[in-house]
């Protein structure tokens, strides 16, 4: 049977801080009962839309033409788009909200930079990274491993491939700070950032000029030459592009890390499994990218007509969110979802999204995840969580989750 939208239905709020805290029981329960349901979240245009939380769902939610990823033509507010700031009109404007042709043009174009090879020759690189964040760890003992090396490394890594020189090194790691930090969501957030965004963007305009002028080797210059069949990327889409391959690539990254480390400190039998067995690092991997989804969901979809879609009907102009954090906790797609198994394959986890959309950044995550937790588990005998569960805070951001800090004591 089919339900109407006009049927009652529960409301999730997305900013409710077991949200971000627990939020496991509360898509069980969705799962189960209500797999299309209401959902309250700054990031709607209108306040309020629609939530999915089954694996099948999310998956057919991703692949469904109905559903349109391009707010500005579908269902958004061109008085809204218009009082955007400006550096947040330049990452709507990058694939990630739009839909075809426009998304193949853009994919297209800037795969022709940020290729498997440019990430695999990043290997050497990252190892280094880890390795000297690893001996600052060693200096301290007791850390904070978000703030000490999870945030630290994909940073660090991020310089060194947008060839940010030494001199600004210290300015970039402040600005790109300044710009991720949790300062809480919805506009006042918003509004607290811009001041630093601007100045990031600033920067990143010096960097992309200065590629245009003197080209390298570099992911910038790529970006910036990136040419099929006589067409190129313009000023626009060149800084909103490397302004997504920031952000995305920053703060996913070091979710995973830091998400990652407390789920093995969580559960010694399967942490003393990886060390003993080399070989499971390609599962384990994908199980921690699974357990821990660090992106909970990708970006809201609009409904481009009425669309009865898993038992709902959803009217024209709605947006639908589907939660990736619950579709990775589906009963019905894994064996005991709840529970972190290393070994687990397959794996068909939905933390890189799917279809046109899947994450062009999904090489670089998988490298920096692995060689920072095999450094980590290489290097320290000891990795002990010194705080309860209960007392561990998590950013108070809707569409990733990542810990605020996570204290440890290492030797």
């Amino acid at each position: 049977m089919t339900r109407t939208a006009a049927a009652p239905m529960s409301v999730t709020n997305l900013a409710d801080p077991v949200m971000y805290y627990n939020p496991y029981p509360r898509y069980a329960y969705l799962r189960e009962h209500e797999p299309v349901s209401m959902v309250k979240a700054p990031m709607m245009v209108r306040g309020t839309g629609y939530m999915v939380t089954r694996h099948a769902d999310v998956l057919a939610l991703h692949c469904d033409n109905r559903f349109s990823t391009d707010s500005s033509k579908h269902g958004g507010s061109s008085r809204f788009n218009r009082l955007l700031p400006q550096t947040l009109k330049l990452l709507s404007e990058t694939m990630v909200f739009k839909d075809d042709p426009e998304h193949k043009r853009l994919r297209t174009l800037v795969h022709q930079a940020f290729t498997p090879k440019l990430v695999a020759g990043m290997a050497d690189q990252v190892t280094e990274i880890a390795a000297e964040l690893a001996d600052e760890l060693a200096r301290k003992k007791d850390v904070d491993l978000v703030e000490d090396f999870a945030v630290q490394l994909p940073l660090r890594v991020i310089s060194v491939m947008l060839g940010v020189g030494d001199a600004d090194r210290e300015r970039f790691h402040y600005l790109v700070g300044k710009v991720t930090e949790d300062s809480g969501t919805g506009p006042i957030g918003m509004i607290r950032r811009m001041p630093m965004a601007n100045k990031l963007l600033a920067f990143i305009q010096h960097l992309a000029d200065d590629a245009r002028a003197h080209p390298d080797d570099g992911l910038i210059s790529a970006i910036v030459e990136a040419r099929e069949d006589g067409d190129r990327l313009t000023e626009r889409e060149i800084l909103g592009m490397i302004f997504l391959l920031l952000l995305a690539g920053h703060d996913t990254t070091s979710n995973l890390i830091g998400s990652s480390m407390l789920a093995l400190a969580r559960n010694p039998e399967q942490l003393q499994l990886l060390r003993e067995d080399e070989s499971l690092w390609p599962s384990a991997i994908e199980e921690l990218l699974r357990y821990t989804t660090p992106v909970a969901c990708a970006a809201p979809r609009i409904a481009v007509e009425d669309v009865e879609f898993a038992g709902a009907r959803i009217p024209q102009g709605s947006q639908v969110i589907g939660m990736i954090i619950s579709a990775n906790r589906d009963r019905e797609c894994y064996e005991d979802p709840e529970s972190l198994d290393l070994t687990r394959t397959p794996n068909k986890h939905m933390s890189f999204a799917f279809g046109a959309h899947y994450c062009l950044g999904h090489h670089l995550a998988r490298l920096e995840g692995r060689i920072a937790l095999q450094t980590l588990l290489e290097r320290f005998d000891r990795l002990e969580v010194t705080a309860a569960d209960t007392d561990l805070r998590y950013k108070a951001t809707l569409s990733l989750r990542g810990l605020k800090a996570l204290p440890m004591r290492v030797g």
